[in-house]
């Protein structure tokens, strides 16, 4: 996903943290006057709970949209994290 976060420049330390923490890739960043834009590249799966933590981190006056770009490869680890999920899911065969 592409993902914009406008926001207060006095927030933009904690908002570029907060976007790599997700394990997003900043394209982007752009001060206007007071505010800063930071445009990233973050994958849908990480997207999740990200309003909460841009209000927190911007006591409210952060704002955020996104954009989808193309589907991407999931990352081995979380590949294997999924597979074994889904076994635990699967009735036990008798040998």
């Amino acid at each position: 996903m592409t993902v914009e976060v406008v926001a207060p420049v006095e927030f933009q330390s904690s908002v570029i943290g907060g976007l790599n923490t997700r394990r997003g890739t900043i394209i982007d960043s752009e001060v206007r006057d007071d505010e800063f834009t930071c445009i990233a590249e973050v994958a849908l799966n990480d997207m999740f709970g990200y309003s909460n933590q841009l209000r927190g981190s911007t006591q409210g006056k952060g704002e955020f949209s996104m954009e989808y770009k193309n589907h991407m490869p999931v990352l081995p680890s979380l590949q294997k994290e999924m597979e074994e999920a889904y076994r635990k899911t699967l009735p036990q065969t008798k040998k």
